[in-house]
């Protein structure tokens, strides 16, 4: 079976408070399952030793997401992941030989959540982690500095590990420390008090508070498997800041993912440790070719140019497969793993260490589906199955209120052109909560497709996870324009990021240079957009704040302070009655394309 897994799994990561980065544009089906094939390497220059070679396992997961419960089967029939299944896979595996074995994430464990963490302020995505843990992983020791040069007398004792994602960042560096560190929020308490915080080390070498000038979180950490050190350094993302709300991240520095990485493998390495793995959110798009796949994404360029002593690359951010083995900046070959997203799939790895160097001299990787209906699936993690069922308590009859109906599925798969149906409905239902000329909406800020039948406030939830309050500016033709020129990048192999519109239609040219994509386009009337009028267009706090890089909204004076993304929601909703009818396109048009036909405008009209 397979299906575009970019668009139902959800491409990127949002933000908690502020809608998320765009999903891309439509591209060849990426495989699920998993494809099964074995990924492996072997150093040419290694000698048969007297002692054989020590085995390190280990296992990988990225972008959770707080998903508790299984989510929606991407292949429209059978179920994978959640909290519970997931747990039961990665301890069946660890119990073939738990000293030898690390669970590693890669990132995005919380945030953009569904109801039953959002609501709870993230805790039980950190409870699920802690459940995940070893006996040996204490509390109050998630944001320890380990040295690399007393590593022999003081390691890391925990062999679950993490790093964050740009959602970690979503509510500010404090909110995370409070997290990792404990104390209860100040909505709280809520399913432990008080609230100890994470058992599991987090490690990011490339986050700076600007105050102090050390890195926010430990760079790395070592633990030490029969007698070998291991190196695990942790990186996230350096646009972050273009992801998450200005202020939450005004006092922190993102530095180049690459450098601070070397920088880290390089004391690690000075102090005797060889074996160096990387755990980084950040990742690629996979297009299937003739012989396996390409890759499209900024990773590649980060692994060319790591030092190489590393030998693995765990990663993350783009919900989607990776199992290859790319070439650093010397041409060694780095074992990169990515498994989708919401603990549907993991990854199972196998390194083979030197006993005598302590370095690798063998690696192999396998990206395994975590079905709810066979295997370890069978039998959900009873600890973790009792937090999903302890936080539905909390938040059930919050979410349960049901607030429309829809007779027809409304997904964010997207045409062509990079118009998706339920983006035309929220951008039609922010447009409408201002009484606004024109709406824009963000594809990262659609969390979730919404299925036909009786909508729930739950779903709202989950659709509209961030918080984000739509606000009125008064726009001219000529700003509306050089905003919509910002979806594409100067860098031609970047993702546009399309947004979905109400009452603006237009059409794209890819081939044109940038500044200059937009080919036409016209009001709800279907008059030409004119340069100098002024048009009332309804868009989120997260897109005027700059996020996703969109800085044609910044300094404008805002006329209107509107709802929440989910009032607005809620309010269109009354005015149709509850009733969902699928909105009418198509809006955006893309030369040359699907799309439907090109775009026609009338006349400019004597008013906007």
């Amino acid at each position: 079976m397979k299906l575009n897994i970019l668009i139902a799994l959800g491409y990127f990561s949002g933000v908690a408070l502020a809608a998320g980065p765009p999903a891309p544009p439509p591209a060849p089906a990426v495989p699920w399952p998993p494809p099964s094939a074995l990924v492996r390497w072997r150093d040419p220059a290694a000698v048969p030793q007297a002692a054989p070679p020590v085995t390190l396992h280990v296992l990988t997961f990225n972008d959770f997401h707080g998903n508790l419960q299984t989510p929606a089967a991407p292949d429209g029939r059978r179920p994978a992941g959640g909290a519970a299944v997931l747990a039961a896979y990665l301890k069946a595996h660890r119990a073939r030989d738990a000293a030898d074995t690390l669970i590693i994430h890669a990132g995005d464990l919380l945030g953009a959540s569904p109801p039953i963490t959002r609501l709870l302020q993230n805790e039980p995505a950190i409870e699920f982690l802690n459940l995940l843990a070893d006996d040996r992983c204490e509390y109050g020791e998630a944001t320890h500095f380990y040295s690399a040069a007393s590593w022999r007398a003081h390691p890391d004792p925990c062999h679950v590990i993490g790093t964050p994602g740009n959602h970690e960042f979503d509510a500010g560096p404090q909110e995370l420390l409070r997290l990792l560190n404990g104390g209860n929020a100040t909505s709280g308490p809520f399913l432990e008090n008080p609230w100890r915080g994470s058992r599991v080390p987090y490690v990011c070498a490339n986050v700076r508070d600007r105050h102090t000038g050390r890195t926010l979180l430990p760079p790395y950490t070592v633990v030490v498997i029969h007698g070998i050190p291991v190196g695990v350094i942790g990186a996230v993302l350096r646009q972050t800041p273009t992801l998450v709300p200005a202020w939450a991240t005004a006092d922190l520095e993102f530095t180049d993912e690459a450098t601070a990485i070397n920088a880290a493998a390089a004391e690690l390495q000075a102090n005797g440790v060889h074996t160096i793995l990387v755990t980084i959110h950040q990742g690629v798009v996979p297009v299937p070719a003739a012989h396996g796949f390409t890759w499209h994404g900024p990773l590649q360029r980060i692994v060319a140019q790591l030092d190489p002593a590393i030998d693995v690359v765990i990663s993350g951010h783009t919900h989607n497969f990776t199992n290859a083995l790319w070439p650093d900046r010397t041409g060694k070959p780095v074992l990169v793993v990515q498994d989708y997203s919401y603990g549907m799939a993991f990854g199972d790895l196998t390194l083979q260490l030197d006993p005598h160097s302590g370095t690798v001299i063998g690696k192999s990787a396998r990206v395994l589906p975590a079905w709810a209906d066979a295997g370890a699936g069978l039998h959900p993690d009873p600890a973790v199955a009792g937090l999903v069922k302890d936080a539905q308590r909390a938040v059930g009859p919050r979410v349960a209120r049901v607030v429309g109906h829809t007779a027809v599925p409304l997904t964010r798969t997207m045409s062509a052109a990079g118009e998706s149906v339920l983006g035309d409905l929220i951008a039609d239902a922010q447009r409408a909560a201002l009484s606004a000329d024109i709406g824009l909406m963000n594809a990262g800020g659609l969390r979730a497709d919404l299925a036909a039948g009786p909508l729930t406030w739950g779903d709202v939830l989950t659709l509209h996870p961030f918080g984000n309050r739509i606000l009125a500016l008064n726009m001219t033709g000529a700003q509306l324009l050089g905003v919509l020129e910002e979806q594409w990048s100067a860098d031609p192999a970047a993702i546009p990021r399309i947004l979905k519109t109400s009452g603006l239609y237009y059409e794209w040219d890819p081939a044109r240079p940038a500044g200059s994509h937009v080919v036409l386009a016209c009001d709800s009337q279907h008059h030409v957009l004119r340069a100098a009028a002024v048009y009332r267009v309804a868009v989120n706090d997260f897109l005027v704040g700059g996020g996703d890089d969109f800085k044609g909204f910044g300094g404008l004076p805002v006329a209107t302070l509107g709802p929440f993304d989910t009032e607005a929601l809620a309010s269109y909703l009354k005015t149709v009655h509850g009733e969902i009818a699928l909105p009418a396109g198509p809006r955006i048009f893309v030369t040359g394309g699907t799309g439907g036909p090109a775009l026609k405008c009338g006349q400019a009209s004597s008013s906007p």
